[in-house]
């Protein structure tokens, strides 16, 4: 079974710092991802005013902590 999410798309991706989207996706994975299955992601689309940067974080922060 896989599990994918979850990233609130709004208040982190759309409204949140680099830093607030580093924060969310580490923890999505601490929480879920431990056995594998995890599919880092967020809780619908990102809409099309999300910073890249946070788009970027969001890439960056899985290549360094979702590797298991």
């Amino acid at each position: 079974m896989s599990l994918m999410g979850n990233l609130q798309t709004t208040q982190v991706m759309l409204k949140g710092s680099p830093a607030d989207v580093e924060r969310a996706a580490k923890k999505a994975i601490d929480d879920a991802g431990a056995d594998g299955g995890f599919l880092l992601s967020t809780g619908d689309q990102c809409g099309r005013d999300t910073p890249e940067a946070n788009i970027f974080k969001l890439v960056e922060t899985a290549k360094i902590y979702g590797k298991y």
